[in-house]
């Protein structure tokens, strides 16, 4: 970046402390370089940027937090396999998946009458049945469908994943059970042919072969508070810093998804390792593989650098580089309804608000979710969580609104100064927690 960029980022002259323009844009730069290639969980690339991101706490005087002061989270966890190929069967006709079909999420063994049901039809006659989709692809139509018991969606490829059919096939299967939404995505030729079988039964065979083992890191660290419990009531501020790598020659390099986040949180890291500790104990993750399931997030909760209890609430920081053009100053908190956390810090100068999409459940798809379910008041930051550029290869710095990070990683900062110099601990409303 130029030098004429990185002054481009708008800083209020009388805000202190002031976050370092030039930090953020650098480390932006190198999250979503070509060397990283994408940060593809448990990758050569995803691992580089573990380092390189303890190295960045290191300097910035934040201390390590996994086991021995190590700023590195060792995370080895299993990946299942395909035993054969999978196949879906209706009569003589074999669809192999990755040809005319792709099988996302299948069940290891299906075998059901199809049934064509559209967005009038009613969802409980996809009771016990595979389903072929007529018309476009809407959660508000699918999702009552599985509900009700589908045991399988077929749906006609739409144009991004028709793009990325070789990537999509090319995907580890889902550990086998009974509650996976298996969806089929079917080429024009398959779809006709399976809309044409309706009433007919099909078999779905996915067999699951060994397991294999992969690795990935979480990047901790730690600034003690100054208070004698401090580590009684600490604050975690976390993001992923993993992508979804090469896919059909193009880097997938996650510029707002979630290097913007995790260079919020380096930044914040950098600024609060300023000057006196807080009160509170404020923790730092970076998770490795949330993009693939979330392995990194989940080994944390397993193993802890500090009882779950002790952690008063987890902000995370996910797709803040773009604003959202209906609310395109304001950031939003998933979840905003369901903790006094989002209104107690907008009364402390904090610009956020409600989440404006309820219907896409952005609450529990995030790492946030992770530490939700196990009691902790855990929330996302978003700013615009339903970009045009979400998991396409467009996701690339050009696409940042740089001004506004520099703004609402600024707003923040006060905000997280006064929750980790207060006694004020949130708490779930009645009935909302996870």
């Amino acid at each position: 970046m130029t030098a004429l960029a990185v002054a481009a980022l708008p800083l209020t002259a009388s805000a202190k402390p002031l976050i370092c323009a030039a930090c953020v844009m650098g480390n932006l730069d190198v999250l979503t370089s070509d060397r990283m290639r994408g940060r593809a969980c448990a990758s050569d690339e995803e691992h580089t940027a573990a380092r390189f991101l303890a190295d960045k706490l290191s300097a910035y005087g934040v201390k390590g937090a996994a086991e021995g002061g190590a700023y590195l989270q060792r995370v080895d966890y299993q990946v299942p396999t395909y035993a054969t190929t999978p196949v879906l069967r209706v009569g003589a006709v074999r669809m192999m998946h990755g040809e005319g079909v792709v099988l996302v999420n299948p069940r290891a063994a299906v075998s059901a009458e199809i049934v064509v049901l559209g967005k009038a039809s009613d969802p409980a006659m996809a009771a016990g049945r595979i389903v072929v989709l007529d018309g476009a692809v809407e959660p508000g139509v699918t999702g009552p469908m599985f509900k009700a018991g589908a045991l399988a969606v077929v749906v006609a490829a739409p144009e991004p994943a028709l793009a990325n059919w070789a990537d999509l096939a090319a995907r580890a299967p889902p550990a086998d059970d009974a509650n996976l939404r298996t969806t089929i995505l079917a080429r024009p030729e398959a779809y006709a042919a399976l809309r044409a079988a309706a009433g007919q039964t099909a078999t779905l065979g996915a067999a699951r072969g060994a397991s294999l083992t992969r690795t990935t890191y979480n990047v901790l660290g730690r600034i003690r508070g100054r208070a004698a419990d401090a580590d009684k009531q600490a604050i975690l501020l976390s993001a992923h810093y993993d992508h979804l790598g090469v896919r059909g020659g193009k880097i997938y390099r996650g510029a707002n998804d979630d290097a913007s986040g995790t260079v919020a949180v380096l930044e914040l890291a950098r600024v609060l390792a300023q000057g006196r500790p807080a009160k509170r104990t404020v923790q730092f993750a970076l998770f490795g593989c949330e993009e693939a399931g979330g392995y990194g997030a989940k080994h944390f909760l397993d193993h802890p650098p500090l009882p779950l209890g002790d952690i008063a609430a987890n902000l995370e920081f996910e797709m803040i580089g773009q604003p959202d053009p209906q609310r395109p100053k304001t950031l939003m908190l998933t979840g905003w309804e369901r903790s006094n956390l989002g209104p107690t810090l907008k009364a402390q100068g904090a610009d956020i608000g409600p989440d404006l999409y309820p219907e896409q459940d952005f609450f529990t798809r995030s790492d946030n979710y992770q530490l939700a379910r196990r009691g902790v008041v855990a929330q996302t930051i978003s700013a615009w969580p339903t970009t045009p550029t979400y998991h396409q290869p467009t996701d690339d710095m050009s696409g940042l609104d740089l001004p506004f990070m520099g703004e609402v990683i600024q707003s923040m900062v006060a905000p997280v100064r006064w929750l980790l110099n207060s006694d004020f601990r949130p708490a779930w409303n009645a009935g909302q927690k996870p």
